[in-house]
């Protein structure tokens, strides 16, 4: 065989060795592992609802990253954890009761680092200052990105929601 030939024929296993390594995937999980992680991303859900139901503040904002980010329907979006933080436990003497708050994971996804949950919601809750009360009934979906931090837990890093029916009471 010529080196011409024989460099064709090198130049050809090594491009089929590298297209070869390109289609596997080092990251891919077995299923216990996956399933592993989806667990840990329906506790940090059921957690936040949980926080949510008892008004505990502290438990609500622990799930979250620092630059966390939340996209309220038909508001700007709130960035930062202190801002999230004044945006739903403002110090200004209101009180929020949270009267039913329901959640369905519809679909999970994790894809490495990130893990992606839809959810539909049922949001019940009463609002009050002073003389200002009022309620409010909301069903919708809700998309979380949930990031895996160092210590290889699973924090929100962004949500956004958006309300299918809302009722004022």
């Amino acid at each position: 065989m010529n080196n011409s030939k024989m460099s064709k024929l090198t130049l050809g296993i090594i491009l089929f060795l590298v297209a070869l390594g390109c289609n596997q995937n080092p990251k891919e999980r077995s299923d216990a592992e996956g399933s592993d992680i989806e667990s840990k991303i329906r506790q940090v859900h059921a957690d936040y609802v949980e926080g949510w139901k008892n008004m505990d503040e502290s438990k609500v904002m622990d799930l979250l990253e620092e630059d966390a980010q939340i996209q309220p329907n038909r508001f700007n979006p709130v960035i930062g954890k202190e801002n999230i933080r004044a945006f739903w436990f403002p110090r200004d003497s209101s009180k929020t009761i949270i009267n039913k708050f329901t959640t369905e994971i519809i679909s999970l996804t994790v894809l490495d680092t990130i893990a992606v949950t839809t959810h539909s919601s049922i949001l019940d809750w009463d609002y009050k200052k002073d003389s200002t009360n009022f309620g409010m009934y909301q069903k919708g979906f809700n998309t979380t990105i949930y990031r895996k931090q160092i210590d290889e837990s699973w924090k929100i890093w962004r949500s956004m929601w958006t309300d299918l029916y809302v009722k004022n009471r």
